[in-house]
């Protein structure tokens, strides 16, 4: 029993995807009731179909009203598809031409918007069940699109609708780390410190663990609100953490107690103010104690407190939603253009999902209607966003479906009371939808369970047409699979890419290393793994893409002499005794530095990461020299997250 607490603690901790699986599992009964009173069994279908796609849609980025107005999208384009799709299917060459033509329309989307490519993907499950549902005598144009309209506003209501500004994980841990804080903050001149110091370190590193997961390199790493934020205020609140822990020599070594109480209740209470961000409370932070110590002669004191109050806004700035958290690249017309080549990821995958799906849509137009379609529904299901994802998905993928067959016709066969068995079919949909942020075996068992399950409820005893319709998606899994394979991008830009990321917590490790001895060895690690990046880069076969890659080991090896040239007039600063008074500052925006390799890391592995697309705002350092290199570095760094969605294949 422990260790089944244990893997579902790992894969999903503080409960993070169950609110989210309950409410999709209502809006989905909701819908289907609502869709059933409509138009009967088929508007059932498409009601419960359209909360289904729109449950499993990755999050879209933006505001509220943004997001209706994608969603609103959806709803016109999928009335479209059931207006025309019907009557185009009926063409069989000029509709395959379509499907096409449509579905490479569809991945190059992606260049142009991402919101959209998500909207476009939801939009061709509405079409293919058009398909499925107009072949049947029982079809109603009229009722179809009013039980889709209906299901439809039915479930982005649902899916728009939060019970509070932070997900329960965020609350929890940022309010732990808080209390922490505001402890050590209390006896920071006590001998208790230490302990509430160690304290507080263990609980931030038990919470980081939660996401080193890389079970979402496969699937949503964005299904929980807010995921991103949650990562952000950890790394704030370490900060914070750090700069307590090296302020408390200044509360004991300072002879001014009225100006350190007051400074130390300040400080208190500002950290208490921070907690109500996570209650939906206004925070009010006050600085007067800061004003007074402004006055002051205690220098590097100062400069230590200026960096501590900056990242109490940070924070707070963070909780108004002040700052942007991942950085967007914006492109020209003319960029988007000149990407749209055949050695481009995304155009790619866009011709492997348009080649699959086309080779099912001509299986249905020339041969069985119903196979072809779920052939392309399980071209669909595979297709992940490059080829790499793919194979790696695939073999799993195809396991949990067989899992998921086998556990299905068992319940079939041993539940025979109707009532019990649509109770097991609710269950079975929650966990399609809870186990999605599990490894993609047990994610795929959990749904193809619930398909099956479902469909076996809907035909009655009819379990030999499951069956079928099973071996259609596996078939659809092969073909995707076969597809992929045939224009997969080999060993070399395997072994680039992975180069790549290992260098990354070498350039972190070397950043954090500036005020410190062991920064030569670090620094002679980096330039013999360099020296291997390049060779590497050099011998690859696929001499189209080595200008994409030289551009990024340049970055990389800019990036090492910048550090080394920082790390030089560190040490000049250091011999004048000037670097004590601009340490505390350096040693903040080292950390923002030494932070966004790990999230440029975070980004290739599509983890949960934050990213600040404007440093110059938030280098606290005033040393012209060290804040020149700094933003030189951050420049850097810039064009390396943008170039980091090319990498992974």
């Amino acid at each position: 029993m422990h260790q089944i607490a244990k893997f579902f603690n790992h894969y999903d901790p503080a409960w993070f995807s169950l609110s989210f699986s309950i409410k999709a599992t209502i809006s989905i009964l909701v819908c289907g009731a609502t869709g059933y009173y409509i138009g009967g069994f088929l508007g059932m279908l498409y009601a419960a179909n359209s909360s289904m796609i729109i449950f499993f849609l990755t999050s879209l980025e933006g505001n509220i009203k943004q997001k209706i107005g994608y969603f609103t999208l959806y709803i016109i384009l999928g009335v479209c598809a059931i207006l025309f799709v019907s009557t185009l299917f009926s063409f069989h060459l000029l509709f395959c031409f379509f499907t096409l033509i449509w579905m490479m329309f569809v991945g190059f989307s992606t260049l142009f918007n991402a919101n959209l490519n998500k909207i476009l993907t939801i939009v061709n499950a509405t079409g293919l069940l058009t398909i499925i549902a107009s072949n049947q005598s029982s079809w109603n144009l009229a009722n179809s699109l009013e039980s889709f309209i209906a299901g439809s506003i039915i479930a982005i209501a649902f899916r728009l609708t939060r019970f509070g500004t932070y997900g329960k994980f965020t609350k929890k841990s940022c309010t732990m780390v808080l209390d922490d804080l505001i402890n050590m903050s209390q006896n920071i001149s006590d001998k208790e410190f230490l302990n509430l110091a160690k304290q507080c370190n263990e609980h931030i590193s038990q919470i980081k663990k939660v996401f080193a997961n890389k079970s979402s390199t496969i699937k949503d790493e964005r299904l929980i609100i807010h995921h991103s934020k949650a990562i952000f205020y950890l790394y704030k609140l370490e900060d914070i953490y750090h700069l307590l822990v090296a302020m408390q020599r200044y509360f004991k070594s300072i002879k001014n107690p009225n100006l350190l109480n007051a400074l130390n209740s300040e400080i208190t209470n500002n950290l208490i103010q921070l907690k109500n961000i996570f209650i939906d409370k206004n925070s009010i932070l006050k600085i007067d104690a800061l004003k007074l110590a402004r006055q002051s002669d205690y220098e590097i004191f100062k400069a230590s407190l200026e960096v501590l109050y900056s990242k109490f806004e940070l924070i707070k700035d963070g909780g108004e939603d002040k700052i942007t958290l991942e950085y967007k690249k914006q492109k020209s017309l003319k960029e988007i253009l000149k990407d749209i080549t055949l050695h481009n990821p995304t155009i790619q995958n866009s011709l492997r999902l348009a080649i699959g799906v086309s080779i099912a849509i001509i299986i249905a137009s020339f041969g069985d209607v119903h196979n072809g379609v779920w052939i392309a529904i399980g071209v669909i299901s595979m297709s992940k966003d490059s080829s790499y994802m793919t194979k790696i998905a695939g073999i799993a993928n195809i396991k949990g479906a067989i899992i998921g067959i086998a556990l299905a016709s068992i319940l079939i066969h041993l539940i025979t009371n109707e009532s019990i068995f649509a109770i097991f079919c609710v269950i079975s949909i929650f966990l399609a939808f809870y186990l999605k942020s599990f490894p993609p075996t047990y994610a795929m068992a959990a749904f193809m369970c619930a398909f099956a399950m479902v469909y076996s409820l809907i035909l009655g005893n009819a379990i030999s047409v499951v069956y079928i319709r099973i071996i259609d998606i596996l078939i659809g899994f092969i073909v995707s699979f076969g597809v992929a394979f045939v224009l997969f991008r080999h060993t070399n830009e395997i072994i680039l890419s992975h180069t790549y990321i290992k260098l990354l917590p070498k350039f972190k490790n070397l950043s954090s290393s500036i005020l410190e001895s062991s920064f030569n060895t670090q620094q002679n690690v980096i330039l013999n793994n360099l020296t291997k990046y390049h060779n590497t880069i050099t011998q690859s076969d696929r001499s189209k893409e080595i200008k994409r890659y030289l551009e990024i080991y340049k970055n990389l090896q800019d990036i090492s002499s910048l550090l080394s040239n920082l790390k030089a007039y560190t040490d000049l600063l250091n011999k004048s005794t000037k670097l004590n008074i601009v340490k505390d500052a350096l040693i903040s925006d080292i950390n923002i530095i030494s932070t966004r390799f790990e999230m440029i890391e975070k980004r290739v592995n599509k983890l949960p990461y934050y990213f600040y697309d404007n440093m110059e705002d938030r280098i606290l350092s005033q040393d012209k020299q060290i804040k020149f290199l700094l933003l030189e570095i951050a420049k850097r760094q810039d064009k390396m997250i943008s170039q980091s969605d090319l990498l992974i294949r």
